[in-house]
């Protein structure tokens, strides 16, 4: 009888689950509030005419300290006492552009990156690393990290780097773990997700949520998957999911 009442148990909360993921996604939000994807740079400001949370694109400079121009300035060619026409210049669409271009893509990496010593562009993380070690291993010019400008991450997002970009990337980027791929993770989240009509994309300090638990994804890459489909939940919360004869995304209902 215990057994029966315990089996009972375990159908409805999985029943409960299930219709909670399935109301998440119909309501487009991933837990409250729900995030909306900017189509404006947030909190920055040009460096020549002063316009704030411009659209389009950031230009970020790549030798300069904090230096970012709108498209309208890059377009004519502005520099300043500081920044030189020549130098490399990062471009970085907004949040809803990124999506916009990236939500079709099948590639692992994004192939966006600049070289800020000789400005040569489209590499991808793993290439940009290749590069700086095969053509400039002893460049010791300070700086600013592409990847960092890119997603807005942590001081060298507008900092110079007090050592080598190779240094800094192999060290920082390149492993599990850190802000830069658990933003990457997000983005794919978000592209996947929203490439369907159902911008599921929510996040706040702390990240991404489980559309199963409704908890908080965190930032620790181990104990979060992504399944084929692109749609991310808590490692424990999924495997649960699919071995109870779940066998698809609790979201979209791919098949594994």
């Amino acid at each position: 009888c215990k057994n029966r009442v315990h089996r009972l148990q375990v159908r409805e909360q999985r029943r409960q689950a299930k219709s909670t993921a399935v109301r998440t996604v119909a309501s487009g939000r991933f837990g409250t509030p729900s995030y909306t994807m900017s189509k404006i740079h947030e909190g920055i400001n040009c460096d020549v005419c002063g316009v704030r949370n411009f659209p389009g694109i950031r230009y970020a400079c790549l030798s300069c300290h904090d230096y970012d121009l709108c498209e309208s300035c890059q377009q004519r060619g502005a520099f300043s006492k500081t920044h030189a026409p020549y130098h490399p210049l990062q471009p970085v669409p907004t949040q809803y552009d990124f999506v916009q271009k990236f939500q079709h893509s099948a590639t692992k990496e994004f192939q966006i990156y600049r070289c800020p010593h000789c400005g040569q562009d489209g590499f991808g993380l793993s290439a940009l690393l290749t590069h700086l070690k095969a053509v400039h291993p002893e460049c010791k010019n300070r700086v600013r990290c592409p990847v960092c400008v890119t997603f807005r991450i942590g001081r060298y997002g507008s900092d110079l780097l007090d050592w080598s970009l190779a240094f800094h990337i192999e060290n920082g980027h390149m492993g599990f773990n850190t802000d830069v791929e658990h933003t990457f993770k997000t983005l794919q989240y978000a592209a996947t997700s929203y490439s369907r009509g159902n911008p599921s994309w929510s996040i706040d300090a702390d990240g991404a949520v489980c559309s199963i638990c409704t908890a908080k994804l965190g930032t620790n890459g181990n104990i979060y998957s992504f399944l084929p489909c692109g749609h991310g939940f808590h490692r424990s919360c999924i495997d649960s999911w699919l071995e109870n004869n779940n066998l698809s995304c609790p979201i979209c209902l791919v098949p594994k």
